[in-house]
């Protein structure tokens, strides 16, 4: 596995102007590479926050089985809209996972909702709602990451494509404190930094947090 990447941030879905600029999907280019990576074709592929269905969208597209939740109604029904197997995303939180029927997967990969300290809404909502603070968010997204572990086969990989953010001159170090959470539930068997074309969230940079089971 490459410790570095060189990525443009460029997708090749462009959405719908019903979404106006909220345009945080993930790029095809680095979903497909992790997915090439550790998985064969008829493997297993899933996402707990899959967002507008890129990782799914690419999983179908290399002959693998996608499987994703989302919790917002418009998302996940945009992203139904692009796959083969709409049935496979499920309308649901990944803070309850337990009580999904999910199958064993080969590989998780994910970008979570993002959330800057000082911030107000719960991302793990939707946004929709008040949160209670940066902490809670971190144990609550913990805990969703957490429940994947009883999902992942002997020798499945869990990515989490993550960075620090700068809002103002004010940095939080999501990143690492996603890390720090992970790494006390899984095995962190590597990192790779992912350098982009184009800033976002004030940085030019991700990292992508590779983990397995315990």
């Amino acid at each position: 596995m490459p410790t570095h990447l060189a990525l443009c941030r460029e997708h090749v879905n462009r959405l719908p102007t019903e979404f106006g600029d909220d345009d945080v999907q993930s790029v095809d280019s680095l979903v497909e590479h992790f997915i090439s990576d550790f998985t064969e074709p008829g493997g297993i592929v899933f996402d707990p926050f899959a967002g507008y269905g890129t990782t799914l969208v690419v999983a179908e597209r290399l002959g693998r089985l996608a499987f994703g939740i989302e919790i917002d109604q418009r998302r996940a029904d945009y992203a139904r809209s692009r796959l083969s197997r709409p049935e496979r995303l499920i309308l649901g939180d990944s803070r309850d996972l337990q009580n999904l029927e999910l199958p064993e997967f080969d590989l998780s990969f994910s970008s979570p909702p993002y959330m800057a300290r000082g911030h107000t809404e719960d991302p793990l909502t939707g946004y929709r709602v008040q949160g209670k603070g940066y902490e809670i968010y971190l144990n609550d997204l913990k805990n969703a990451y957490r429940q994947q572990a009883r999902f992942m086969r002997p020798d499945a990989r869990l990515v989490v494509e993550v960075q620090n953010l700068k809002n103002d001159g004010v940095i939080t170090t999501l990143a690492w404190d996603i890390a720090a959470e992970l790494s006390s539930i899984f095995h962190f068997i590597g990192e790779t930094v992912v350098t982009w074309d184009k800033d976002q969230f004030g940085f030019d940079h991700s990292y992508c947090l590779l983990y397995a089971r315990r």
